[in-house]
C-alpha cells in the first residue's frame, strides 16, 4: 500500500483525544485531514466542536463520555450515575435518561457517547465500575441497558456501550494496571455479555473494548490487541461497529505494551475507531500506525474495512435532524434528572424521619479536591455560609451547625468534632464514597472515618446518616443505624436525599448489589 494511500484509510481510524498540551498538533492533523476523529471535552466543549468541524477537510466522529452528563461543559449538568437508574428499576426511566442525554450530546455538537456501562458488577471491591453500573444481576442490567439504549438511539445521538469483554468482576482499575478476567468462556457467555445481546437487540451497534486479560480465550493478548476476542464480538455477538478502543493512554495498557505500537495492533485485532494515547505526542502514534500500513503489518484489507465502517456511520450520521433548542433540552435533562433520583433514593435500616432537636449538627466527610470544595472555605463555615452543596440542601432547611472534613479526618478535625458533638442536641452523618479513575480505591471508607463514625455513634446522638455513591461503603457505617442511599453526588440526588431523610419524601429505591 503507498503512503498516500494508507494515509487516507488511517485518518478514518484513529481518534484524537482534545488535549491541551497538544492542542497545536492536534488542529495540524484535523486541518490536514490526516486524522477525521477527536474526543471534544472540557469547558468549551461546544464551542471545539464547532471549531474542529470547520477546520477539517472531511466529515468527523466527535465523541466523549456521558455517563453522567455534561458536568464539564461550561453550561452542563451532572445526572445521577446508572446505578440510580438499577435502584429506580424502571425501564421507561432507563429509556428517559438515554433520550434526554442523548438530546444533551447533540446540543454539544456530539455524535457518540461512550455509554451506557453494560459491565455488571458482581465483585464488591471494583475500584473503578461501582456506580456506573445498573447493578450485580444480568437481568437488570440487560432489560435498563437496552431501555436505555432505545432511548438514546431516539434522540439521535450515537451510544458507544462499554466495557467489552466485562469489567464489572475485577478488583483492579485498568487505568492504573492490566486486570485480569480468569472466567470461562460460558461464564462470559451467560452473565457478562448478555446485556450487550439485549442491546444489539435494541439497535446498539458500537462497543468500547477494554484493557482486559481474558486467559480463557486469550491468555496472550489483552482483549485490545485481540484478534480472537474482537472477532468473537463482531461475528459471534453481531456488532456491525465502529468497535473503539478505550483510551491507549490508561496504565493497563501502556505498563504491558507502547501504546504507539497498541494503536496499529488495535486496528489489526478489529478496532475501528483507536483512541490514541494521550500522555504523549499524537504524531508518535499517528506516524507508528503510518508505518505498520505501508509495511504491511496491518493488512491492506483490514484497514480498508476499518475506514469503510468508519465512513458508511459518518454517512448515517450526516442524517441526523437538529435538535430541539436549548431551553427546550435542558428541561427535559433536568427533568429526567429529578424524576431518577427521587426515584432511586433508598431506605437502609429505615427509621423515622428524622426529628431534630434546638441544636442540629451535620458532619460532613468527602473528597473534596474532587469535588472542587475548598477545605479552607469549609472549615471557616458555619451554619447557612457552608459551601459544600450538601451542606446548601440541608442548611436551606434546618439551622445546622455544619463541620465538613476530608475522607480521612484528622486529629484537629476529631478535636474539633467532639466539641461540637458535646454541645449539639443531634447529630446527622453524611459521606460519599467517591469513585474517580486513578484512584484505586472509594469503595468502602478510609479506617479513620470508619473509626469517627464509630465513635460519634457511641455518644448515642448520631441519629442517621446519608452515604453517598458507593453503597458497598454501607458495610463501615455503624450497625442498626438507618441510612438514606443516594447514588450520585449530583444536585438532584443531595435535594432528593435531604427531602427523604427530612420526610418530605419517601424512599422508593431498592439496593441493586448485595452489601
Amino acid at each position: 500500500m503507498t503512503q498516500s494511500e494508507a494515509q487516507k484509510l488511517i485518518a478514518e481510524v484513529l481518534v484524537l483525544r482534545n488535549t491541551i498540551a497538544y492542542r497545536d498538533e492536534e488542529n495540524e492533523l484535523i486541518a490536514s485531514g490526516k486524522v477525521l476523529n477527536s474526543q471534544v471535552g472540557g469547558k468549551d466543549v461546544r464551542e471545539r466542536s464547532a471549531q474542529l468541524r470547520e477546520m477539517a477537510p472531511g466529515p468527523l466522529i466527535l465523541q466523549s463520555d456521558l455517563e453522567t452528563g455534561s458536568y464539564f461543559a461550561a453550561d452542563g449538568t451532572e445526572i445521577p450515575p446508572l446505578m440510580a437508574l438499577g435502584a429506580a428499576d424502571d425501564e421507561q426511566l432507563a429509556y428517559d435518561w438515554g433520550f434526554a442525554v442523548g438530546l444533551e450530546g447533540l446540543r454539544l455538537g456530539l455524535d457518540v457517547t461512550w455509554s451506557p456501562v453494560l459491565d455488571i458488577n458482581t465483585n464488591p471491591d471494583n475500584p473503578i465500575i461501582n456506580v456506573r453500573s445498573f447493578g450485580e444481576k444480568v437481568d437488570l442490567v440487560s432489560r435498563l441497558g437496552a431501555a436505555l439504549t432505545r432511548g438514546m438511539l431516539a434522540s439521535g445521538l450515537t451510544p458507544c456501550a462499554k466495557h467489552w469483554p466485562g469489567h464489572g468482576d475485577v478488583a483492579v482499575d485498568s487505568h492504573i494496571s492490566l486486570p485480569t478476567l480468569p472466567l470461562t468462556r460460558e461464564r462470559l457467555e451467560t452473565v457478562e455479555w448478555e446485556p450487550y445481546r439485549q442491546a444489539r437487540r435494541a439497535g446498539l451497534e458500537c462497543i468500547m473494548t477494554a484493557h482486559l486479560l481474558v486467559t480463557d480465550i486469550d491468555p496472550e493478548n489483552c482483549a485490545t490487541v485481540s484478534p480472537t476476542l474482537i472477532g468473537m464480538l463482531k461475528k459471534d455477538l453481531g456488532f456491525p461497529g465502529p468497535i473503539f478502543t478505550d483510551s491507549l493512554g490508561m496504565e493497563g495498557l501502556r505498563l504491558t505494551l507502547d501504546s504507539a505500537e497498541a494503536a496499529w495492533k488495535a486496528v489489526v485485532a478489529g478496532h475501528d475507531q483507536v483512541l490514541v494515547d494521550y500522555k504523549r505526542s499524537p504524531v508518535e502514534s499517528y506516524e507508528a500506525v503510518l508505518a505498520a500500513a505501508v509495511d504491511g503489518r496491518i493488512p491492506e484489507a483490514r484497514l480498508r474495512e476499518a475506514a469503510a465502517t468508519v465512513r458508511a456511520f459518518k454517512a448515517r450520521r450526516a442524517a441526523v435532524g437538529a435538535p430541539p433548542d436549548d431551553a427546550e433540552i435542558r428541561e427535559t435533562l433536568h427533568d429526567m434528572a429529578r424524576r431518577v433520583a427521587e426515584a432511586s433514593i433508598t431506605a437502609y435500616r429505615p427509621g423515622e424521619a428524622f426529628a431534630p432537636g434546638a441544636k442540629p449538627l451535620l458532619v460532613i466527610c468527602d473528597d473534596l479536591a474532587s469535588r472542587g470544595v475548598g477545605l479552607a472555605d469549609e472549615q471557616k463555615a458555619t451554619g447557612l455560609q457552608g459551601t459544600h452543596p450538601l451542606a446548601k440542601e440541608l442548611t436551606a432547611r434546618l439551622p445546622f451547625e455544619v463541620l465538613v472534613f476530608e475522607e480521612a479526618p484528622t486529629a484537629e478535625n476529631l478535636a474539633q468534632l467532639k466539641a461540637a458533638a458535646a454541645a449539639a442536641s443531634d447529630v446527622i452523618g453524611a459521606t460519599f464514597a467517591h469513585i474517580v479513575c486513578y484512584k484505586g480505591e472509594g469503595v468502602r471508607l478510609p479506617a479513620p472515618q470508619v473509626a469517627m463514625w464509630k465513635d460519634l455513634a457511641a455518644t448515642g446522638k448520631l441519629r442517621q446518616m446519608l452515604l453517598f455513591e458507593s453503597p458497598y461503603a454501607l458495610s463501615d457505617l455503624p450497625e442498626k443505624l438507618p441510612v438514606v442511599v443516594g447514588y450520585g453526588a449530583d444536585s438532584f440526588t443531595l435535594k432528593a436525599a435531604a427531602k427523604a431523610l427530612l420526610g418530605e419524601a419517601s424512599c422508593t429505591g431498592k439496593l441493586p448489589v448485595t452489601v
